[in-house]
């Protein structure tokens, strides 16, 4: 507490973090006290704050490749944010404060894309080979494939697809950081456009040869993963950009550990516990109602 004297020394009130009274005929001027609160943490924040900050990580793992992904989407919202809001409610992903600090991230079967294209289907097969179901016939692949090889494959033997169409594969591999035990993701993605007059290009020209590989007349990868993949399908049109909707197929030996109530109650402790109760709320995080 001061006591004021001066030209202002019949203050009253408040300015910044000092409050003006008269005592005794005296201006005094006391400073306030900040009383820092404890900040709100729900279980309902908790798992949003969550799953919001593993989206991030996890798109920021696609390095821009994922454009445009979703069709018909506002002009004023980012693929980024469509993305994040469409897998918000899905997929439940617990880490700690620090993990997600450090970028920490794991795949699960987020929604890559969303469009009116006829769909790719994936499977893992034996190995963890990701095998599709997009029909290649009599395809055989190695060095001396060529493009339009290929491309008759897919467009001869596939009903929805055309010459110029474009084939994009992401890959997810998922790791664990050796040294710091956190969870992260590095996404590969292959990008072919099918042309049926390319009688010189060499589909090796394009990706390793290596990478595809024919299972039961249908295009399959060449090795397993770890991880999670999606095979996307996309044209373009006067209107904008096509796709075909895919959700990540995931094959995650990591996943599972991250989605127990342990896990969700370790990952809570790491931002200092719930605070306030939502009694009325259900606990099952898997269930919420689509508006």
């Amino acid at each position: 507490m001061a006591i004021l004297t001066g030209i202002n020394t019949r203050l009253r009130g408040s300015i910044g973090s000092y409050t003006f009274a008269r005592v005794n005929g005296q201006t005094v001027a006391k400073q306030k006290v900040d009383k820092k609160g404890v900040p709100v943490r729900t279980r309902s924040q908790m798992l949003s704050r969550m799953q919001f900050a593993n989206l991030i990580h996890v798109y920021q793992s696609f390095k821009g490749n994922l454009h445009p992904s979703f069709e018909g989407k506002p002009q004023r919202v980012s693929d980024y944010n469509e993305f994040v809001r469409t897998n918000m409610n899905a997929n439940p992903v617990y880490l700690t404060k620090n993990q997600s600090l450090q970028g920490g991230c794991l795949v699960a079967a987020y929604q890559v894309t969303r469009g009116s294209l006829p769909g790719v289907s994936v499977e893992f097969g034996n190995n963890n080979v990701p095998e599709s179901n997009i029909a290649v016939g009599s395809l055989t692949l190695g060095n001396s494939t060529t493009l339009k090889a290929f491309s008759d494959a897919i467009v001869q033997n596939n009903t929805g697809w055309l010459s110029g169409d474009q084939l994009t594969v992401f890959v997810a591999h998922q790791m664990m950081d050796a040294a710091t035990g956190v969870p992260r993701v590095e996404i590969n993605a292959i990008e072919l456009t099918l042309d049926e007059n390319a009688d010189t290009t060499m589909l090796s020209d394009i990706v390793e040869t290596s990478f595809f590989s024919v299972v039961d007349g249908c295009l399959a990868l060449s090795g397993p993963v770890n991880g999670g993949v999606a095979f996307v399908h996309s044209r373009k049109s006067h209107s904008g950009t096509k796709v075909s909707t895919q959700f990540f197929v995931v094959n995650n030996s990591y996943l599972a550990q991250y989605q127990t109530s342990a896990a969700f109650n370790n990952a809570v402790k790491s931002y200092g516990g719930l605070t306030q109760d939502e009694f009325l709320t259900p606990n099952l995080d898997d269930v919420v109602e689509q508006n």
